[in-house]
Parts: structure tokens; C-alpha cells; sequence
């Protein structure tokens, strides 16, 4: 491994100290790091890029888990995996810490293990019969709930047979693996195994005795129908892409693409979870 990416987060690193730290740890291993042009100024012994640099194989991230999803979009773009050095909260997606910097003397070396995680596809059908396809993928989950975030929504699940429920919730969460220890766990949904893949879908708070989540094969194509008269809103990974009028729907099934994450030792995400949820808990 010769060329890395590194992608800092002022919000989370004012300072650019730890960005530093991470640019001479890799200098220092006589490898090419290259920055966006923005950041330039404030770094040395860089390479600068207004365009992504194609020959890169590692992108490094510097912020929590927000800007490892982030970053994940460019990371797909080049098919290259991604490494997290975290500043958040949580860091359950960027997975060593600042004071653990020297683990990236087993980059070079190529010292490490490599996973990938299933992305969502998701497209929309307006009732006019014109399709829109998301730009980017969703490495967490696709959220679709009332245009205002505080009103009621009447939707339809429906799977590729036909089969079907209708919920009167404030929304649904359709979810990868990964996505299963993200907002739709804060949703009563399952936490499950990131090897598995898998679809789930979580309602939000439902009108109804029928709350449960449903896990769908990898395979399987989910349409969510608005069937209310207001809109709703559609977003993927927090992030904005669309609105369902009445009889719009949208069809959210698996990439055919994936994301690559590297770790240095192995991943077990139960006890993981355990430590984080611990960890944030103390810090209330």
C-alpha cells in the first residue's frame, strides 16, 4: 500500500492536531498522503487533489462515525477500503482511537483484516410514472417519515410477492446490517450480525399492535408506498434525497456494490456494542 486519502473533520478536530499526527505517522512510512485542496493550507507534506486521485488505497478518516458515512460514498467511488480514526461519541464505525495512531505502521505492511458491508439502492416511482435514482447508496439505513418529522403517516410495505403490511406510524426504517445497531435499534428493532446480510425494516412508533421488525432476505426488493395525503420525506444515512406525494413509492434493494472497512484484530460486534453503549451511557 503506497497511496492514502486522508479526509479530516474540523468540526471535531478545530485544530487539525490529530490530522497532523496521522499525516507524519504515514510520512513517516514513506507513504503518498493526498488531501483536498481545502485543507491544504494548514498541512504539510501532503499531495493536494481537486479531483479524487485514482491511484489511492486507503482513505484514513478523522471524526466519528457521521463522517466515516461520509466518507463512505468515496470510498465505494473508488473501490478502495476505508479506515476510521475516531472523535466521536460512539466511534462503533471508526475503530481506533487517537492514542492507538501507531497501529497505522501495520498499514504499510498490510498487516490487517478487511470487511465489507451491504449497501442500499434506492429509487423512487412517482405516481406520474417517472423514476429517480439516488446518487449515493446507504451504508446505515433509508428512512422515510412525515414531511415535518411530527405528524402521522399511513404507508405500505410491500415485498416482491406482494405481500404486504400497512402501518399508520411516524415513519419506517429500512436498514442494513450495520444500520440494525444504528437508529433502528433506538427503534426496538434486532441488532444483527454485520456477516448476515440482510434487509430490515422497523416502523416508527406504529398505530397499531403490529410493531415488530421484519427481516428480509438480501435478495428481496422492498417498495414503501405513501399512502396519506402529505408528503414524505425519504433520506438515506440522515441525508435528504427525495418526497413521496400519495402514490408515490419507493424500491430500496441491495447494491450490487460494497463498502470495505479495515480493523486491526477481530471484530466481534455484540461485545463492541456492549463497551460502546457503556461508554456512552458514563459520558451523560
Amino acid at each position: 500500500m503506497k497511496s492514502i486519502i486522508v479526509i479530516p473533520n474540523i468540526q471535531k478536530d478545530s485544530e487539525l492536531n490529530i490530522t497532523k499526527k496521522v499525516i507524519k505517522k504515514l510520512c513517516e512510512l514513506d507513504l503518498c498522503v493526498y488531501v483536498e485542496e481545502k485543507h491544504s493550507s494548514d498541512l504539510t507534506n501532503i499531495n493536494v487533489y481537486r479531483e479524487p486521485p485514482h491511484d489511492a488505497e486507503l482513505i484514513v478518516v478523522i471524526g466519528g462515525d457521521g463522517s466515516v458515512i461520509d466518507a463512505s460514498c468515496l470510498a465505494v467511488e473508488l473501490d478502495i477500503p476505508l479506515l476510521g480514526i475516531n472523535l466521536g461519541k460512539v466511534g462503533y464505525l471508526a475503530t481506533v482511537d487517537p492514542e492507538d495512531i501507531d497501529l497505522l505502521s501495520r498499514v504499510a505492511t498490510e498487516e490487517f483484516n478487511t470487511t465489507d458491508k451491504m449497501l442500499l439502492l434506492v429509487e423512487k416511482h412517482s405516481a406520474d410514472g417517472n423514476k429517480t435514482l439516488s446518487s449515493r447508496l446507504a451504508l446505515n439505513d433509508v428512512v422515510i417519515s412525515h414531511e415535518s418529522y411530527l405528524g402521522i403517516s399511513n404507508f405500505k410495505v410491500e415485498n416482491a410477492c406482494g405481500d404486504h403490511v400497512q402501518y399508520r406510524a411516524d415513519g419506517v426504517i429500512i436498514s442494513t446490517p450495520a444500520g440494525s445497531t444504528a437508529y433502528a435499534l433506538s427503534a426496538g428493532g434486532p441488532i444483527i450480525s454485520h456477516t448476515l446480510d440482510s434487509i430490515m425494516v422497523t416502523p416508527i412508533c406504529p398505530h397499531s399492535f403490529f410493531n415488530r421488525a421484519i427481516v428480509y432476505g438480501p435478495e428481496e426488493e422492498i417498495r414503501i408506498t405513501n399512502v396519506t395525503d402529505t408528503k414524505m420525506n425519504v433520506s438515506l444515512d440522515g441525508r435528504f434525497f427525495s418526497s413521496l406525494e400519495n402514490g408515490d413509492y419507493c424500491v430500496i434493494t441491495k447494491s450490487e456494490k460494497r463498502f470495505k472497512m479495515i480493523n486491526f484484530g477481530k471484530s466481534n460486534i455484540f461485545s463492541s456494542l456492549s463497551k460502546k453503549i457503556k461508554l456512552l451511557h458514563d459520558s451523560i
